[in-house]
């Protein structure tokens, strides 16, 4: 279903999304050239578009007037200046104006549209299934000029508010004012700071101010649903009698002259913070009705006096208008648009034509459109019906006779929250105290502000503004309880969070306990966010928590933008708290954003490097790579995948750019705040911050390893070149070269096999036992997705060290028997492992050849511990890995560990006071280390928000001293000291609260279960409970193969086969017997049974 859309204003952008909530199909045309309507300033009036002046300040705060599934950041004011910022875009045509709106030749049937348009003097037509006016209530300035006698021949300026863009106009003048809007009196405050004198002419309005008791934003205090059921049950005189009472606290209208001709609240107060003391101070004064004005003067009601006046400034408000539609579309009488609840006229055959912010509400009107919004799109989708055409015309006419207008006021004023109410019962989203307040709706909400506002039963007083509309649903909002209760009492005001537990109970004494005391008495009265319109839609049972207590993180920074940083940006934003990345570079991406130089020490990936992990298995746990992508990525592409999960999870505008971490060091009180000084460098300035948690994401490769004591004549003697691998980019400096690479990690295998194709010879050193495997496993699936499970896992715990040892040996000589290379022996207790699928054949082919431990350089050759020499050797490449490195760590940090054993599960140094220091991604694992960094970086946020708890130092002590040997070992073994993949991960998960139950899953998700024991051990597994649970994550197990395969799909091939499944079963049935005697072989080696090598060559 297409809907027109004519504005993008607050109305226009919010029916946008709402349409495209429901599965429509938007298309706004809006006039101008950018989104925003009315919030958009421009400095020159532009015809047709009213428009802010730059000094304006939302007379709404941000909780009451934020759109009830997107709130406002945290670090924004209370009040906001002009934004200029919305999105949408694409379903946004700028430059475009909607010349007629018409019912089809069909209408009566089809409910269609013809809306023309012109875009650059181009007029064309479409046909819409339905249209969304969004216009708003300030079309056309209204001068009432004839109300006004002698306004002609008044020889000084006069203008509309609408014009007025600054104060400068005004200078030495002496202005009158016409109308005590909001707009009248914040013009007049900036006028009489320029000019000689002001006047107000108006007949008196409640004037308040935005900060109300004890500080708090008026809206959240004023507008409430026990403000609201005082006005409709008390009798009118003394619910009026209490309301004056109550505006009258901060100064005593009458006294200033601007009591209400009639003393109750039939229009929206005036917001204004300085006008009582301008008035007190003389700089303003306040005049009733302009009687008549004269030539260079004005005649007031009751004055005879003529009062001198250069500037006439006109603030009278708008007129409403809809010059695109027919007029017996919109019918329009009085100033009064026959519209049921102000939003669909009552007299078309079908109802695909609404009116929306054609209102003025007592409250915020972003969320008063938005509820508007929403009723209509369901509305057009069929969701919900109107009432027959006589009902609502009935309503309509009813409405007519009780309205009271005023002279300028022909906006239409309405209470928001009863307006807001009666919209929401309509989609089903009008909130319920009962179904709120149980479990057994499946979101346990309720307010915990400060202990002290909680026992004052603030929940009850709490505000009503937007952010209830979206807790449940169709259009479920899974933070909206979340909000609402952070938003009580300002919430962001005073950095406290909420609890909205849906399991559990609550420590006994605890601002969340007293909370739910509150809670359970009654919802009535309570906070009245725009959220709260949708507690009683169908709920879904998704637990929201969000437990910080007094004294918790908020500020966290994030030093690197590797892959490390973005995931723990992320999982900061999952866990409501606020990071800062410094990145010194200028994009993410960390090691994999390949660059051709290698100026600024910054360590990157070398041109033809291509992952050792599969995309399955290394992909971040709920972000799959598309599938088309291939098994095994080069550079480009996984850096691509990381430019989609930062654009995906809106990560990049936490991160600053070309940012050096200078320094991290201790506060003074650091010891009970646990905070810490950052300073940092942009561009030659350095600027301090203080953060409540720091967490490092450098990784591993930071520092080149290049061990240049241990070559003797590298230095002295050697003629030829040397460098580390770090330098490395392409083959091409190397052609016709003898190119000597000293070590067999992933990185001396990759670059000898490179290197073999153009160099004239090739020579690969190692010293430790290297075991080479392939990416390609048995059937040609990923190595790492075949072996990396849970079963294999379990296997190893159950069979003896010394069987796995000899049925690994064996696997890996399956392919080439590694003694007969060179390369391993099965009786070294050392060994570390490479993936490479081309190094047994260049070694075989005599391109490269393997070379012991280097002795000595002479001027042109290596000698080696063996006792021969290679002559004529142009490079030296050492890919001797890295050493990590923390400069910007203070030296009382630094000295407390000299590798990632000394750090507590290799994240948290124990010997802090505080436990806000986290070293992330600084663990070698058997598998991806992106899973392991995420995983990682999950549990120390959930710390960090207090979810979860670490143990005593004591404790954590004696954890590091277990696992770290006494003896230190020599550098090379440390770099290589790898952890399981599955035991780390688990081990971690299991501290986080995410580990998969398989038990559980076996009872209620057989298949599942069986899934994530015999499958690839992926990331999603930890996904499925817990914190952080994603709905797609038993889906993505389960359709991770198909996914593995579907890029080597390119040629299909018809592989029906007619073999039984008889060997199955017969290799399953055996499978215990052949375990049972591994098992006692081991035992027992007197049996007779061994392990022999396989044939020699």
């Amino acid at each position: 279903m297409r809907v027109a859309v004519v504005g993008a204003g607050v109305t226009g952008l919010t029916a946008t999304k709402c349409c495209l909530d429901e599965g429509l199909e938007p298309v706004c045309f809006e006039q101008s050239q950018d989104i925003g309507g009315l919030w958009r300033y421009t400095e020159h009036v532009e015809a047709g578009r009213p428009s802010l002046y730059p000094s304006v300040i939302s007379n709404t705060s941000k909780e009451m007037s934020a759109f009830s599934d997107f709130p406002f950041p945290e670090d924004f004011p209370v009040f906001l200046p002009k934004s200029e910022r919305f999105g949408l875009l694409k379903h946004i045509r700028f430059g475009t104006t909607v010349v007629s709106v018409r019912k089809g030749p069909e209408f009566a049937i089809t409910g269609q549209w013809n809306v023309i348009t012109e875009t650059d003097g181009k007029q064309t037509s479409h046909y819409f299934d339905a249209v969304m006016v969004c216009s708003g209530n300030f079309s056309e300035p209204s001068l009432p000029l004839h109300c006004f006698p002698g306004i002609e021949e008044f020889q000084g300026q006069y203008f509309h508010s609408r014009q007025y863009k600054h104060p400068d106009v005004f200078q030495g003048k002496r202005v009158l004012v016409i109308g005590m809007g909001n707009s009248g009196v914040d013009i007049a405050v900036e006028a009489s700071r320029v000019a000689a004198k002001v006047t107000i002419s108006t007949g008196g309005a409640w004037v308040l101010s935005r900060v109300f008791d004890h500080g708090y934003p008026w809206d959240m205090v004023f507008n409430t649903r026990l403000m609201n059921l005082i006005r409709n049950i008390l009798p009118g005189p003394l619910s009026r009698g209490l309301i004056n009472y109550r505006v009258n606290q901060w100064f005593k209208h009458e006294n200033y002259g601007l009591q209400p001709e009639k003393s109750c609240l039939v229009r929206e107060p005036v917001l204004n913070d300085d006008l009582p003391s301008y008035i007190l101070t003389g700089r303003i004064t306040i005049k009733p009705g302009v009687k008549e004005f004269k030539d260079n003067s004005v005649v007031f009601h009751n004055c005879p006096e003529e009062e001198p006046i250069d500037i006439v400034v006109f603030c009278t408000g708008y007129n409403f208008s809809f010059p695109f539609l027919e007029e017996e579309v919109v019918k329009v009488e009085n100033k009064h648009a026959s519209l049921y609840k102000y939003v669909f006229p009552t007299h078309l055959q079908k109802p695909t034509l609404a009116v929306l912010g054609l209102i003025k509400p007592l409250g915020a009107i972003m969320p008063v459109t938005e509820m508007q919004a929403r009723w209509v799109t369901r509305v057009f989708k069929g969701l919900c019906q109107l009432p027959p055409q006589s009902v609502m015309e009935k309503e309509v006419n009813e409405k007519k006779k009780n309205q009271v207008w005023s002279v300028f006021d022909e906006v239409l004023k309405i209470d928001c929250l009863v307006y807001m109410d009666k919209l929401a019962s309509f989609i089903g989203a009008k909130p319920s105290a009962l179904q709120a307040g149980t479990q057994l709706s499946g979101v346990f909400v309720f307010a915990t502000s400060f202990a002290s506002l909680l026992e004052e039963r603030e929940f009850q007083r709490g505000p009503s503004g937007v952010k209830l509309s979206g807790i449940t649903g169709t259009l479920t909002w899974a933070q909206h309880s979340r909000k609402v209760t952070s938003s009580s009492r300002p919430q962001r005001l005073s950095q406290e969070l909420v609890m909205a537990f849906s399991e559990g109970s609550f420590p006994p004494g605890t601002p969340a306990a007293r909370g739910q005391e509150v809670f359970s008495q009654g919802w009535e009265g309570g906070p009245c966010f725009a959220n709260r319109w949708a507690v009683s839609f169908a709920v879904v049972p998704t637990p929201v928590c969000c437990l910080l207590w007094d004294g918790m993180v908020r500020r966290v920074a994030v030093i690197g933008a590797g892959t490390g940083g973005l995931v723990s940006i992320k999982c900061c934003l999952d866990e409501g708290l606020e990071p800062t990345c410094f990145e010194r570079s200028e994009d993410i991406g960390g090691l994999w954003r390949y660059t051709d130089s290698t100026d600024g020490g910054r360590v990157s990936v070398y041109h033809s490097v291509i992952s050792n992990t599969s995309k399955e298995m290394s992909c971040f746990s709920d972000f799959p790579y598309p599938e088309d992508f291939p098994i095994f990525l080069p550079h480009g592409l996984l850096l691509e995948y990381f430019r989609m999960y930062a654009r995906h999870f809106d990560l990049l505008r936490h991160i600053r750019f070309k940012t050096t971490a200078l320094s991290v060091r201790k506060r003074p009180d650091f010891a009970t705040s646990g905070q810490w000084e950052v300073v940092t460098e942009t561009d030659g300035v350095w600027e301090s911050h203080v953060f409540d948690a720091v967490m490092v994401c450098t990784g591993h490769y930071q520092k080149p390893n290049l061990p240049l004591a241990s070559f003797p004549g590298i230095e002295t003697r050697f003629k030829g070149r040397y460098l580390h691998s770090q330098e490395y980019r392409d083959v091409e400096a190397f052609r016709g070269k003898r190119v000597l690479v000293i070590g067999t990690g992933n990185t001396g295998g990759d670059l000898s096999v490179e290197l073999s194709h153009v160099a004239a010879k090739v020579f690969l050193s190692t010293r430790t036992n290297t075991w080479v495997f392939s990416r390609i496993s048995d059937h040609g699936f990923p190595f790492d997705m075949v072996n990396t499970t849970r079963f294999n896992h379990f296997l190893d715990w159950l069979l003896p060290s010394a069987l796995m040892k000899r049925i690994r040996f064996r696997k890996f000589n399956s392919w080439f028997n590694h003694a007969n290379y060179g390369l391993a022996s099965t009786k070294s207790s050392n060994f570390k492992t490479i993936i490479n699928e081309d190094l047994p054949f260049c070694l075989l082919s005599g391109t490269i050849v393997l070379k012991p431990s280097v002795k000595e350089f002479t001027e042109s050759s290596a000698v080696f511990e063996d006792g021969t020499t290679e002559e004529n050797i142009d490079v030296v490449i050492f890919a001797t890995g890295y050493i990590f490195s923390f400069p910007f760590l203070e030296e009382s940090v630094r000295s407390l560990f000299d590798d990632n054993r000394s750090l507590y599960k290799r994240i948290f140094l124990p010997q802090l006071e505080k436990q806000t220091l986290a070293i992330i991604g600084l663990v070698q694992l058997t598998g991806s280390v992106m899973v392991g960094t995420e995983i990682q970086a999950r549990w120390v946020t959930g710390i960090f928000a207090g979810w979860n708890k670490l143990p005593p130092t004591s404790r954590m002590m004696a954890d590091v001293l277990k696992k770290k040997p006494p003896v230190k070992r020599n550098s090379s073994e440390r770099e290589n000291l790898k952890l399981s993949f599955i035991s780390y991960t688990d081990e971690i998960a299991s501290c986080a609260g995410v580990k998969p139950n398989l038990l559980q899953l076996l009872l209620t998700d057989p298949r599942l279960a069986l899934a994530i024991f015999f499958g690839p051990c992926t990331s999603y597994q930890y996904r499925l409970m817990g914190r952080g649970k994603w709905s797609g994550a038993r889906d993505a197990i389960l359709t991770q193969w198909q996914r593995t395969l579907k890029p080597l799909r390119t040629r299909v091939v018809d592989d029906s086969s007619g073999s039984s499944d008889g060997w199955r079963w017969i290799c399953l049935l055996a499978l215990p017997v052949a375990l049972s005697a591994g098992f006692l072989l081991s035992k027992y080696p007197q049996l007779g049974w061994s392990l022999r090598a396989g044939p020699q060559l």
